[in-house]
């Protein structure tokens, strides 16, 4: 017990810390890598709507992309096509990824394994494929140019905030559902979906919603970066931005909540000091990393920080 509240005062101690740092950081850090520490923050939110599938309920999703890359879309259609406020297409563009995760992932929880994984990739590349060929609605493979910030968050700095905000709030309220009935139940049924199903636990209905509302969070993300980014492109829905989520929630640690947070960070300097100068190279360097990563710490950054911090391994399922 002592151990456990000892643990839980670091915790509060280090998210008091965290959040001063991002508070002022943009006062502290040259403009560059304000850009990246926004970036940075819409990866991690990818990642831990990723991780709600992966690390709290057994469920290897290949194609999440589609989901960023609905979101993205949804907002920037809203916008650019509709005349939309930002602010609102935001909160709205996240459905359209909801509302693909609803119809693909209906099909999708059916199977298991290697099916689900690969059934979820073939359903990212149609939508892959529709957004790249749908020139008259979605620009094709020219994507949508000029999807920039209201006004008042022109600015890189208030942009900044406004996604740490956005992030922030998406954050808690995924460490909510996870801490839920509804997430301790997912949990059950990653560990033993037969025992789940035989105390009463509707398994599929379970698994169905956990990838409605990762679908849904990924939105979130994508809306965020279409915005930065200041474009869409088919791109985002391709399979190799689905796997960006799965290398940084395994660099983190899968099985910690703040684990795709820690990961984000790691794989976005990374990339911006290594892909930015020996960008042949990278690809290289990552799956170095990445394989490095499985084999020395399976449980990844924060599974290293965790023993290095308490000494010995204290893993907090998420």
């Amino acid at each position: 017990m002592q151990q456990k509240k000892h643990k839980a005062g670091h915790l509060i101690l280090l998210i008091i810390i965290l959040l001063t740092v991002l508070l002022l950081l943009p006062h502290i850090i040259p403009f560059f890598f304000i850009l990246v520490a926004t970036e940075i923050a819409i990866l991690a939110l990818f990642a831990a709507a990723f991780n709600l599938l992966l690390g709290s309920g057994g469920m290897l999703s290949f194609g999440h992309a589609a989901y960023f890359a609905l979101g993205a879309y949804g907002s920037a259609l809203l916008f650019k096509k509709a005349g939309v406020p930002m602010v609102l297409t935001v909160a709205a563009g996240p459905l359209f990824a909801a509302a693909g995760a609803l119809l693909f992932g209906f099909f999708i929880v059916r199977l298991t394994t290697v099916y689900f994984a690969m059934l979820s990739l073939a359903f990212a590349q149609i939508v892959y494929t529709i957004i790249f060929k749908w020139y008259g609605f979605t620009g094709g493979d020219n994507g949508l140019l000029g999807i920039w910030p209201t006004s008042f968050l022109k600015s890189p700095v208030a942009y900044y905030y406004f996604t740490m905000a956005v992030v922030g709030l998406s954050v808690l309220a995924l460490y909510a559902i996870i801490n839920s009935p509804f997430g301790y139940a997912l949990k059950a049924i990653r560990e033993n979906p037969r025992r789940a199903r035989f105390i009463g636990v509707n398994v599929k209905r379970h698994q169905h919603m956990a990838f409605v509302l990762s679908g849904f969070f990924s939105g979130i993300a994508g809306s965020l970066f279409a915005f930065f980014n200041g474009s869409v492109f088919p791109d985002y829905a391709f399979f190799n931005k689905s796997f960006e989520p799965l290398i940084v929630v395994i660099m983190g640690g899968t099985q910690f909540f703040l684990g795709p947070l820690v990961g984000a960070v790691g794989y976005k300097l990374l990339e911006t000091f290594i892909s930015g100068r020996w960008p042949v190279y990278w690809p290289l360097f990552m799956g170095s990393i990445v394989i490095t990563v499985i084999l020395v710490s399976p449980q990844g950054f924060m599974g290293f920080l965790e023993r290095l911090l308490w000494g010995r391994k204290l893993r907090s399922r998420t």
